[in-house]
């Protein structure tokens, strides 16, 4: 831009001034976004979305619950403490059995599951 004279100057000097105020604001708006987006919930959000894949839901779900049985059947039987060839059997079976349920009702848990996870991560 070539300014010839003070008129020009105080119209070049006015629009630099409104490009600064412009500039400024979008960068607060800038600034205010990138803070939002490393609490701890959205960034929780963005990494699940990002494996929002329901054969990977499926296999982490299932996972989970497998996971998820054996630590409970672990706690109920006694953990390490159970070392009785009685409380270990027993042990056995209860993970056995909850884990066949678990296995026989996948479908009803990954029904709920996926639910559950569009309900929580879902865009509304």
């Amino acid at each position: 831009m070539i300014i010839n004279n003070e008129e020009e100057l105080a119209v070049a000097i006015q629009q630099l001034e409104l490009k600064k105020k412009r500039q400024e604001t979008e960068l607060v708006e800038h600034f205010h976004a990138t803070v939002d987006s490393f609490k701890p919930g959205n960034l929780l959000k963005s990494a699940v979305s990002k494996i929002g894949n329901p054969a990977v839901i499926g296999s982490i779900l299932k996972t989970a619950g497998s996971l998820g049985v054996g630590l409970l059947t672990t706690k109920l039987t006694g953990g390490a403490a159970a070392t009785a060839s009685g409380r270990s059997f027993i042990g056995s079976l209860l993970k056995q059995s909850a884990a066949r349920t678990v296995f026989s009702n996948f479908d009803k848990i990954k029904a709920y599951g996926t639910s559950a996870f569009r309900n929580i991560f879902g865009k509304k």
